[in-house]
């Protein structure tokens, strides 16, 4: 039978790179996301290739949308298999003492609550199908993208740094409790990737006005990277495909980063 493999975050990006190959794998691939419009398109041309999928909408800023996903999906499939939490937002380009309740509250939101929120239910589900399908070997697997700043920080983003060392702390948390139930949950921390977010945090670094902000409008990421280069989708996307591959991981933080974090 083929796994059933959701992809929150699979609209664009890390996560669209990630639904094409698990579907190539011969998965059947839910893309989740906020737009229907991208979500349609990641479908089709899954389903051109070969695949199988469907999209179902979530906001992960919406805590009863993110139940109403998980449901669907035990109501479709009754079953699942892979879990890839990839959604996120960049949060405030700012200084610490700069950033106002609401820009944390709402980065937060996503970052921490809806990607701990979606681990429940995802958590829930995997237990159910083995419930439902006892004579189906159980190997599931849960991967939570987070970042390189997972593990150290970056100037003028507190916020986000902050919500990625939470994606951390909760995957290893719950790789701890759930290891002996044959459930794998694992992180992946990419380098900068060239995907809509990164475009976004380049506008919001062009916008920073004053002569104190000039030190990070004029840092050159890519120099920090030793092989000198931006990393691509599809380097994470293959990274996701080995861990599923891999019944021994357990709590690990996977660096797909072209040398950043050894810079």
């Amino acid at each position: 039978m083929s796994k059933i493999a959701l992809v929150i975050g699979g609209t664009g990006g890390l996560g669209q790179a990630t639904a094409e190959l698990l579907a190539q794998k011969d998965c059947t691939v839910i893309v989740a996301g906020r737009n229907a419009t991208k979500g349609a398109e990641v479908v089709s041309a899954i389903t051109s290739a070969g695949g199988v999928a469907t999209f179902i909408a979530v906001d992960l800023a919406d805590r009863q949308s993110i139940r109403d996903l998980h449901a669907k999906v035990q109501q479709q499939y009754s079953r699942l298999d892979i879990a890839i939490n990839a959604a996120g937002i960049m949060g405030p380009l700012a200084l610490i003492h700069e950033v106002t309740e609401q820009q944390m509250d709402d980065t937060f939101a996503v970052n921490i609550t809806g990607f701990y929120l979606s681990m429940q239910e995802q958590v829930k589900l995997m237990l159910a199908t083995q419930r439902n399908i006892p004579e189906q070997p159980a190997k599931q697997h849960i991967i939570n993208l987070a970042s390189i700043y997972s593990q150290q920080a970056v100037p003028y983003g507190s916020v986000y740094t902050a919500s990625k060392h939470a994606v951390v702390g909760m995957t290893r948390a719950a790789a701890l409790e759930n290891a002996k139930k044959n459930i794998y949950i694992n992180a992946i921390a990419p380098g900068v990737i060239p995907t809509a977010l990164v475009a976004e945090l380049g506008g919001k670094m062009a916008a920073l006005e004053g002569e104190e902000h000039d030190e990070m409008k004029k840092m050159d990421f890519q120099t920090l990277y030793p092989v000198g280069r931006f990393g691509m989708p599809m380097d994470v996307a293959r990274a996701v495909a080995f861990i599923v591959e891999n019944d021994w991981m357990v709590g690990s933080v996977l660096q797909i980063d072209g040398g950043f974090s050894i810079n």
